[in-house]
């Protein structure tokens, strides 16, 4: 039975230093302040119970980070609480990959949290640095300011109607909106930038609409925003319906770009555009109606997700080929272990392969291998993922390389499909250096092929040791 701290050793200890002590200390220099902010993530609410772990994570942790950005500070830390249901070692190793890309993305360390038992909720904590006599808040817009935005908002949006099937403009754009939902940017350097020159910010994670209203709020004015001057990616600029992408760059939200207002003939920062004025008054007025300005955590739920924040959608694997293969022809979709559920199911292709003479069964393992680095690639960049848990092509050949040149009894594939598990869940070095760090096709399939090489090798020892004589393949 895996206790709390066995957990945090294995997952998450290896990428921290810090991780050990009672609290963290964290150092800041002379002349800054700690800047600091919490979100949490439901399953559920904010992700269904079958998306992408790693994304989960790295989400999680943009999303906080974002905060940071729209203060104008710089991360330097991170703790993080987990609530888990069990503790699922296929879904635990990519949720805790997802962490660590996204600390070593934003240069911050996670420094510590709580881990405890109950529904899927990820609640994470980001500390930062900001100079002590300058900070961007929500307070300082004034009549006649400039509004601006980065980016362009809607893509989150529209990037959860990829997930759901319900894209209407070109498929050429599917890979690019899918990357803005799963992995959005939080603009820390822009909030850098900004500090000083900006009279106010705030991070676009509720919708454009809904976030200009805490700006008016806060800073006790009006805000205009004219709907035609609205940042609107090629992505969406391929709808048929024009006012479609206007309505998800208004109040989709999600896409943590940073809104911010500058007094008039101050200079904004490349990539960022003028879409509005600070006015008399109170409130936000647009020239562009929608039914909700933005998410809102304890409305009842909205019946056009257009109108609200995005809720991750389920992945639909077999919507292409090479979806369809990389999943194992379904058998990665199995809701526990799909790795080694994706095992079982290449045992008999490998039935059918051991038929052929050995020369022939190499050749397909190569091809195997080189076809998978393609399907991997492709199904990962088709979900807008690193590596879905339920793509087992991997899992596949790895299988086939433990099974080279053994004899095939009922004893040898049973043997063989132990001892691959063994290696491809335990990952000794450099397996689980490999996995961590090298990424795309190749890097979804260069871990289990070593471990497929690994097993293959104490297979062939074990037979050494037991028959007394080395392997003798199969004839054909």
């Amino acid at each position: 039975m895996t206790d709390e701290f066995s957990l945090i050793n294995k997952y998450f200890a290896p990428f921290s230093r810090e991780i050990g002590d009672d609290c963290a200390i964290i150092e800041l220099a002379h002349g800054e302040r700690l800047a600091t902010s919490i979100d949490t993530m439901v399953e559920g609410r904010h992700f269904y119970p079958d998306a992408p772990p790693d994304q989960v994570g790295y989400r999680a942790v943009a999303a906080a980070v974002s905060d940071l950005a729209a203060m104008g500070a710089t991360p330097r830390a991170l703790t993080l609480a987990l609530t888990l249901p069990e503790a699922n070692d296929t879904w635990l190793s990519q949720f805790a990959r997802g962490i660590q890309q996204a600390t070593e993305e934003y240069d911050m360390e996670l420094v510590g949290g709580d881990t405890t038992r109950g529904p899927l909720t990820i609640t994470c904590t980001v500390m930062g640095a900001v100079p002590a006599d300058r900070a961007l808040e929500r307070g300082g817009a004034r009549p006649g300011d400039q509004v601006y935005v980065s980016g362009t908002p809607g893509d989150a949006a529209a990037g959860l109607a990829v997930i759901d099937g319900q894209w209407p403009g070109h498929s050429q754009y599917k890979t690019y909106l899918l990357t803005r939902f799963y992995r959005p940017t939080a603009r820390v350097e822009l909030g850098q930038a900004l500090l000083g020159q900006a009279t106010s910010a705030i991070d676009v994670s509720d919708g454009l609409l809904a976030d200009a209203g805490h700006i008016a709020e806060q800073s006790e004015v009006g805000i205009r925003i004219y709907s035609d001057r609205l940042p609107i990616s090629p992505a969406l600029q391929t709808i048929p319906e024009a006012e479609q992408a206007r309505r998800w760059a208004l109040s989709g939200g999600e896409d943590f770009e940073l809104l911010f207002t500058l007094p008039v003939g101050e200079a904004a920062p490349a990539g960022c555009t003028l879409i509005g004025e600070v006015v008399e008054g109170e409130g936000v007025y647009c020239d562009f109606a929608v039914d909700l300005p933005g998410y809102q955590h304890f409305q009842p739920e909205p019946q056009s997700a257009s109108a609200s924040a995005p809720t991750p959608g389920r992945p639909k694997p077999f919507r292409s080929l090479a979806q369809f293969l990389a999943f194992g022809f379904g058998s990665g979709l199995s809701p526990k272990a799909p790795g080694t559920a994706g095992t079982v199911a290449a045992i008999p292709l490998f039935l059918l392969m051991s038929q052929l003479n050995l020369p022939l069964y190499s050749g397909l393992v190569v091809l195997g291998a080189a076809l998978g680095i393609y399907l991997c690639d492709a199904a990962s960049r088709e979900l807008g993922v690193h590596d879905h848990p339920g793509i087992v092509w991997d899992e596949f050949v790895g299988y086939w390389i433990t099974m080279w040149a053994l004899p095939v009894t009922w004893q040898t594939v049973l043997a063989g499909f132990v001892a691959f598990r063994i290696f491809d869940i335990a990952k000794p070095w450099p397996i689980r250096w490999l996995d961590k760090h090298v990424h795309g096709g190749f890097g979804i399939m260069v871990d289990d092929m070593l471990a497929g090489l690994f097993a293959c090798a104490v297979m062939h020892v074990g037979w050494y040791g037991l028959t007394g004589s080395a392997a003798i393949p199969w004839a054909g």
